[in-house]
């Protein structure tokens, strides 16, 4: 260990407040640890460099699980917001999800004011330039001891959580104009990169990027497309009681750039509005490639594939005449307007002129050029699903770090590094969800098990138990394990668990209840809008049927039922068949989701591994049969040999069940 004094030590140190390092911090303090979290600039907390938005498919699931554990993220979110919208709204249950458009720095206020003002909790303005490690004398092992800051001073740490976002040795590109920054106007962090590749950590390059910001009073609106909010109620939070409502923050003035905000109904709400590339938009771009930093050569790491470079796309999708942008304001009090689909490293004077190629867009002035920035990552096969590094013991790491991309994700991995930095301190196991459990253990499981070359994005399809991770059962599934950690109250959690008893109680009345046909009672259905019935049949059966929705039960059972109970009630009645076949998929894989595998596993010893399947069993080191069932290049027959072994190795017949993995 270095020789080093600390002026102070912590349970937890948080590196970075980022959207990964405010929920990690948060989660620490409120399971009583003492916690510091450090950032560059106060001023930058929670700070939202590309979109100012919040949710969408797979992300705004991963918004309610983290509010469900006892997160900030939504909260703050339904505090700030300035438009939210239910996206999917054709489709199914499984795939529909919030997405909300924030007040960029009314989102950062509230955020900093939760931290300033919670307990066990000190917020510092800091550089970190060092990781104080020392061995462990009893295991052998490297483990983190602290932190050394820019100025000299050293902290010392039970557990450290790294969430430094794009700034480990970041830099950002516009044309030709290259500039060492993890974000336009802050500086970088090269020696907390260099001190991570001291202790052996293999980092890789990534990149992500933003698009130009443009001033609101220099669109033509009558050449867009309206996109206005919700005129129903609509939050990211899970709402019981009066406790458990947010405070709502008001606009102090509304923008008069924006001819069409809605002041009226449950909340005021700026719109958003669409608008077209043309094939003038992509002759431009064409014509300027030899100067685009994606294509000469300048960008060295990889992009997201998800959310690519305008350019990328002209070039990618070449048969395309045109490509939707959307314009979204930035808050109440400005009059910058974000495009979104227009991220961009091209040359200033080529984005002016593109984007003065669209229309309603020819007279825009481009009050930010967007540019794209260039970070070192952390490859994923460093980090166990506790967060935890397998390097370093006691150090988590959370966010873009970890090769992924999104507000929504990075704050996903931040609290559940807060929760297992925590529970580390306080000598307990760690807290890991699975995949038939939450968004958040797809995306971590995947982080774990998956080669990450590109910054990694969670979606929908990524999830093979969607329909049991919907956006409208989180709080049902993970708030008695959030109640576990400490980070729900009781209240809360006793009006979770009402609400499944009332569910439970609904479905058994429904399947119980015979409908007979008769006059009264098919006037009654008559009146309330519902398909009258000729023969006898269950109140369930009924219910299931398409045309018959959840403003029925109060008519089937003669009682009023609340509408989010209610929603639940027609989603278990409609989708039972589908989501029994889930959860028996679920119990399938139990077994081998359980049977844990030894860090230290010879897997050399092993005969009949296949030589991929042992290289990637070596590289990877997954924790459970479960998970190395998951790597890319190892095969059913290659699990059967692995249990086989283990059964062996444990002198039991009966290790698992296996059975073909999906």
């Amino acid at each position: 260990m270095q020789d080093v004094t600390f002026i102070d030590t912590y349970d937890v140190i948080v590196v970075g407040a980022g959207h990964a390092g405010c929920e990690a911090a948060l989660a620490a303090a409120r399971m009583n640890c003492r916690t510091l979290l450090l950032t560059l600039n106060l001023d930058s907390v929670a700070l939202m460099p590309c979109n100012p938005s919040i949710g969408g498919p797979a992300k705004g699931h991963l918004v309610r699980e983290i509010d469900a554990l006892g997160g900030e993220m939504a909260r703050n979110t339904d505090r700030t917001l300035i438009q939210i919208r239910l996206l999917n709204t054709g489709k199914g249950p499984a795939v529909q999800a919030l997405r909300a458009q924030c007040d960029k720095k009314f989102y950062q206020f509230s955020m900093k004011e939760i931290l300033e003002n919670s307990p066990n909790l000190s917020l510092w303005q800091a550089q970190v330039e060092e990781l104080v490690v020392g061995k462990n004398e009893q295991t052998g092992r490297l483990e983190v001891r602290g932190v050394i800051i820019a100025n000299g001073l050293a902290y010392g740490a039970k557990t450290v959580v790294l969430t430094t976002g794009t700034f480990l040795k970041g830099r950002i590109i516009m044309g030709d104009y290259i500039v060492s920054a993890g974000r336009a106007g802050e500086g970088p962090s090269v020696q907390v990169s260099n001190s991570l590749a001291g202790l052996g950590f293999s980092l890789h390059r990534l990149k992500t990027g933003t698009p130009p910001r443009i001033d609101a009073r220099t669109i033509d609106f009558s050449k867009t497309s309206l996109q206005p909010g919700s005129t129903t109620p609509l939050y990211f939070t899970h709402r019981y009681a009066e406790e458990d409502r947010v405070a709502l923050l008001k606009p102090p003035s509304i923008p008069k750039a924006f001819p069409h905000a809605q002041l009226e109904g449950w909340r005021p709400q700026l719109p958003c509005y669409l608008v077209y590339t043309t094939a003038e938009t992509g002759d431009i771009i064409r014509a300027n490639l030899h100067r685009a930093p994606l294509f000469t050569g300048v960008i060295e790491g990889v992009g997201p594939r998800y959310c690519p470079s305008i350019e990328d796309k002209i070039v990618r999708f070449a048969e395309k005449q045109s490509h939707q942008l959307f314009l979204e304001p930035e808050g109440w009090m400005t009059n910058e307007v974000y495009i979104q689909g227009a991220n961009t490293s091209l040359p200033a004077d080529v984005q002016l002129a593109f984007i003065r190629s669209i229309p309603g867009l020819e007279k825009a002035d481009i009050v930010r050029f967007g540019y794209a920035v260039e970070y070192d990552a952390v490859p994923s096969t460093e980090i166990r699903a506790s967060m935890e590094t397998k390097r370093v013991a006691n150090l988590f790491l959370a966010g873009q770090i970890n090769g992924t991309s999104g507000y929504e994700e990075a704050a996903g991995q931040g609290i559940m590094a807060g929760i297992n930095a925590g529970l580390r301190v306080q000598g307990k196991p760690a807290f890991i969800l699975k995949r038939e459990q939450a968004y958040i253990g797809v995306m971590i499981d995947d982080l774990t098990t998956k080669e990450i070359k590109e910054p990694y994005r969670l979606m929908t399809s990524r999830a093979e138990y969607r329909l049991l991770l919907r956006s409208d059962n989180a709080d049902l599934r993970l708030t008695h394990l959030g109640y576990e950690l400490g980070l729900i109250s009781r209240g809360r959690y006793l009006a979770v668990e009402n609400k499944r008893d009332r569910i439970d109680y609904y479905l058994k009345k429904l399947d119980s209840l015979t409908l007979n046909p008769s006059v009264e009672r098919n006037a009654a259905l008559e009146a309330a809008g519902l398909p009258t019935i000729n023969h006898a049949l269950r109140a369930s059966d009924y219910f299931r049927r398409p045309d018959v929705h959840q403003d029925a039960l109060p008519v089937l059972l003669k009682e009023e039922v609340n509408a989010e109970i209610g929603e639940q009630v027609e989603i278990e009645s409609k989708y039972s068949t589908y989501i029994g076949k889930q959860e028996q998929a679920v119990a399938r894989m139990r077994r081998l989701e359980d049977t844990r595998l030894a860090e230290d596993l010879d897997y050399e010893a092993i005969s009949g591994l296949r030589k991929e399947a042992r290289q990637r069993l070596l590289h990877f080191k997954p924790s459970t049969i479960g998970q190395a069932s998951r790597l890319s290049g190892v095969n059913p027959p290659d699990i059967a040999v692995l249990v086989v072994y283990l059964q062996r190795l444990n002198g039991r017949r009966t290790l698992v069940e296996v059975e073909p993995v999906p």
